[in-house]
């Protein structure tokens, strides 16, 4: 190997300790994080930029890596390099130290440093009070969250729920919190409105701040209540929007050629796509639910598997398809080691909360089709109940709290309902146009129809649902008599 390849050659940094002078585990501990690297799938110019980092982090801190001070040390190498490297080579360094870091924990078992939200940017400018209160509500909401969506969940609840506060502490003088009334909060909504902020935007913040309120009523702290009962801004009802099946046929085959390619890389990519894929089209996984999957979930004997903790802290077991279940047989073996249980990892590390919606966004790209992952997840309960599954059964297989969430997320009037419309408005044509001479009985089938229809109402409905249920209703008791 010549010096130029030689990913060990010293750095031209005088601070560096040379590696032929470091201490004997820290040369070996180098060529792990390497290997580690290398099986996590990174190509060659990945080993050569953070092979760099690491060799900069340990030459520069000249002590046993076991005894590296997490996070400390680490940004004792990020000083370091902006105040002697460029720009661009920060940002490729910057990478290979985060990636060293992750290593360093995982080889010395130590935990990752706790995330918190931003304190002071978020309640710095609130009277002390209010930013006591504001605290231990976000504290009893965190319990009821999953622990890796506890700092997302975090950020969106203060993100809501702060605004209105922030603005109203420098709007009127806040001595209680009683002095947060519906007045306020409509001055609030009028200066918002005139910045374009969406009612919907404006509804969750209202959402919020109801919540809020009510935990501090049950702490026994005086709230308006005039404020308790001030309701949304009006906005359209928004249906969840599935994927046409051709959409589906491409996006599939491309998954399919990427994971049939003669690249290791690419072919692991892609089989393992092809699995989180499959549930989350033929068992309607969660994104989140997929990336939290560990391998005790899976029950390839009965052909289910079990969810826990999901959104809510909810637990429920999903069937599993045969397509499903032989695309986790294909990807498990090519899963590689790994420091927990989750079923998917990439280079060793769970799947990151962007990975699947930046998998399929390149999938789209080649085949020429738009799909997010959660459409898969309405695609699913479209096609399970216009193949007949029951509405209940799909409720249970997406873990829908609610009746109506599932009759909204599945579109089910598209197929089923037609297919009925159609089947009773065939019989109300023959004997509109006269084609029977006799006044005909109802059937027994028409009765059960209308009882059907009569459910159906009252579910969550658009207009054009509503309007085609309440025209089958007419042609039904027109045809009853």
């Amino acid at each position: 190997m010549s010096p130029r390849t030689d990913p060990r050659i010293r750095l031209s940094d005088p601070a560096l300790t040379p590696f032929g002078a470091w201490l004997p585990a820290n040369r070996s501990f180098y060529d792990c994080f390497r290997r580690w690297l290398k099986d996590g799938g990174y190509g060659s110019a990945a080993l050569r930029i953070y092979g760099a980092a690491a060799r900069l982090a340990l030459g520069l801190l000249a002590k046993p890596y076991w005894q590296l001070v997490l996070p400390d040390d680490l940004d004792t190498v990020r000083r370091h390099l902006v105040e002697h490297y460029a720009p661009s080579t920060q940002a490729d360094y910057a990478k290979g130290l985060r990636k060293l870091e992750a290593y360093l924990r995982l080889r010395c078992r130590r935990s990752a440093r706790p995330d918190e939200p931003n304190w002071p940017y978020f309640v710095g400018s609130l009277p002390a009070w209010l930013a006591d209160d504001v605290r231990a509500f976000v504290a009893h909401r965190r319990r009821a969250w999953v622990h890796e969506q506890r700092l997302k969940a975090t950020h969106s609840l203060l993100s809501h729920l702060t605004l209105f506060l922030r603005w109203a502490a420098q709007t009127t003088p806040l001595t209680t919190v009683e002095a947060l009334t519906p007045a306020l909060w409509f001055d609030y909504v009028d200066a918002r409105l005139a910045a374009a902020v969406s009612p919907a935007t404006l509804n969750g913040q209202l959402a919020e701040l109801h919540h809020f309120l009510q935990f501090l009523a049950e702490q026994d702290h005086p709230v308006c209540k005039r404020l308790l009962r001030v309701e949304g801004l009006p906005q359209p009802a928004r249906l969840p929007r599935d994927v046409p099946l051709t959409h589906v046929r491409r996006l599939l085959a491309a998954v399919e050629a990427a994971a049939a390619t003669s690249h290791a890389g690419i072919e692991r990519c892609g089989t393992m796509d092809r699995a989180w894929v499959c549930l989350m089209l033929y068992s309607g996984l969660r994104t989140g639910e997929v990336r939290r999957l560990q391998c005790v979930d899976l029950d390839f004997d009965a052909l289910r598997l079990r969810i826990e903790q999901s959104k809510g802290l909810q637990d429920r077991t999903v069937p599993l398809s045969q397509a499903t279940a032989e695309a986790l047989r294909t990807y498990l073996p090519l899963r590689g080691p790994a420091d927990g249980d989750h079923v998917f990892l990439y280079r060793h590390q769970p799947l990151s909360v962007s990975y699947c919606y930046e998998r399929l966004r390149t999938y789209g790209e080649q085949c020429g089709v738009t799909i997010t992952p959660h459409q898969l997840r309405h695609t699913c309960a479209t096609l399970l109940l216009n193949a007949g599954a029951p509405i209940l059964t799909v409720q249970t297989i997406l873990g829908h709290r609610h009746i109506d969430t599932t009759l909204g997320y599945a579109r089910l009037y598209d197929g089923t309902l037609a297919h009925d419309y159609y089947a009773a408005m065939q019989t109300v044509e023959q004997n509109v146009e006269g084609e029977s001479s006799e006044e005909p009985a109802a059937p027994p089938v028409i009765d059960a129809l209308i009882a059907m229809v009569d459910d159906l109402q009252d579910g969550t409905l658009s207009d054009t649902q509503r309007e085609t249920v309440c025209e089958l209703r007419a042609a039904l008791l027109s045809l009853s008599g």
